[in-house]
């Protein structure tokens, strides 16, 4: 997968003229629990602004975020679930995103590449809770969890809430993880993790380009939660492809190694700039400060 040649180089970030350079604040923690991750996940939301109202309209600033919870057993476990269904034009579903296999050829091999999605079971659906890993799988806010089907790498991509059709950014997104496990690197031999997050900023394209840069979650340990979120000032995400774990837990024989997710944060999408030419600034390490970037807590990269 791309994402992991760009972890060890994240410091090269290709941003569009019409970008503003500062770098990303990032958020980031793990722990056994959703108290171990809820204050860094309340400063993420914080820095994002006041939660919209789920319509078709759109608001300056502010944020939009996905629990799941509210979502109807039809498009829950063993129904497959649309990842267009949080792009429609009326509420409560109208948020600007939605949730689609791959189709960069540098993502993944086929076999890595999400074929669909799921939501798992409530326990008063009577089918199994957490895709039946209850040991291995947590949730930040009860009781549903999203993964993806028959692959693991999957793309984000945004609206404006208000068409559904035209392209989007966003300042920022935060993503909460269960069950991410510390991995080696198989070209670096570095220690990371099996949950990473690629980002396309404005000028990109996430169907042929390389990521500007990736963010891996850091280990929570077995039924643990992570979360990750990076911020910029201005909306400048177009989009971001996901490793969810190596697994897809439908074909998952027990529940080690498989990665599921919770909440979804994102701020208000705004309708994008028109992409620039290929001979996009191609900015160095300089814009981050190397190392620094790499998994802190609530800390300018610059």
């Amino acid at each position: 997968m791309f994402s992991t040649r760009f972890s060890a180089f994240v410091g090269a970030l290709i941003l569009a003229p019409c970008v503003a350079t500062a770098a990303p604040m990032i958020f980031s923690a793990a722990g056994s629990d959703a108290a171990s991750i809820q204050a860094e996940v309340d400063a993420f939301r914080d820095a994002l602004g006041a939660l919209n109202p789920n319509e078709p309209e759109n608001f300056k600033g502010g944020r939009r975020q996905i629990d799941w919870d509210g979502a109807p057993d039809i498009v829950s476990d063993p129904n497959p679930f649309p990842g267009d269904f949080f792009n429609r034009n009326f509420a409560p579903l109208a948020r600007g995103i939605e949730f689609r296999p791959s189709e960069n050829p540098k993502a993944g091999a086929p076999e890595q590449i999400a074929k669909g999605f799921q939501l798992s079971s409530t326990e008063a659906s009577g089918e199994p809770v957490r895709f039946g890993f209850e040991k291995e799988l947590d949730v930040f806010s009860p009781e549903r969890l999203f993964a993806p089907t028959g692959g693991t790498i999957f793309d984000v991509v945004f609206f404006d809430p208000a068409d559904q059709k035209t392209p989007a950014a966003t300042r920022g997104l935060g993503i909460v993880f269960t069950n991410v496990s510390e991995v080696e690197d198989e070209k670096t031999k570095e220690k990371t993790t099996d949950a990473m997050v690629n980002f396309f900023l404005k000028g990109q394209d996430i169907g042929t380009d390389h990521p500007a840069f990736s963010v891996n979650a850091e280990a929570s340990g077995p039924g643990g939660l992570s979360f990750i979120g990076v911020l910029f000032d201005e909306p400048t995400i177009v989009g971001a492809t996901v490793q969810a774990g190596y697994i897809p837990f439908d074909t998952a024989k027990s529940g080690a190694g498989v990665v599921a997710m919770d909440d979804f944060i994102f701020g208000e999408p705004t309708v994008a700039a028109v992409p620039v030419p290929a001979s996009a600034l191609l900015l160095g390490s300089a814009l981050f400060g190397g190392a620094a970037f790499a998994r802190r807590r609530r800390r300018q990269a610059a």
